[in-house]
């Protein structure tokens, strides 16, 4: 079977439609400053990141598509353009969430049903290599489902 690209193909990372439920946190300026040098990015393991976010507000949002590169989240909370957030996400058939580093590139909102709703488009800064590989691994079967679902 082959994939098809279309207009998606032309992003980096393309991403694939999906829905998933996500927590995230506004990182403070000390916080953004050295968020990628915190060993929770280079060091420490995904079941360990939870515990260590607890002390902070968690948003909750749900996703419109994921790629390899960034997502695009709804919710209820307004986004800041450059802003960072850390976001845990529990993908399909794993039990423990993955939590990266993303920084805001667009933010927006829109009116719907209403009330006010708000979107982002983020981009992954920093990810451990295994969480990364489960999301690859999870984009890639998405992707590979939907095509199928395309020519059925």
């Amino acid at each position: 079977m082959t994939i098809q690209k279309g207009w998606m193909e032309q992003r980096r990372h393309e991403r694939v439609a999906a829905t998933l439920k996500i927590s995230y946190r506004v990182l403070d300026e000390q916080e953004k400053n050295g968020a990628l040098n915190l060993p929770r990015y280079n060091q420490t393991k995904a079941e360990h990141l939870p515990s260590l976010s607890q002390k902070f507000h968690v948003y909750h949002a749900v996703t419109r598509d994921i790629s390899e590169g960034g997502l695009s989240v709804m919710g209820e909370a307004p986004f800041q353009n450059g802003q960072h957030i850390e976001v845990s996400i529990l993908l399909p058939q794993y039990n423990v969430p993955i939590t990266f580093l993303t920084e805001v590139m667009r933010a927006g909102s829109y009116f719907e049903l209403g009330k006010t709703m708000y979107n982002a488009g983020v981009k992954i800064l920093a990810l451990n290599r295994e969480d990364m590989d489960r999301l690859m691994k999870y984009v890639l079967s998405e992707k590979l489902r939907q095509q199928v679902n395309k020519q059925n």
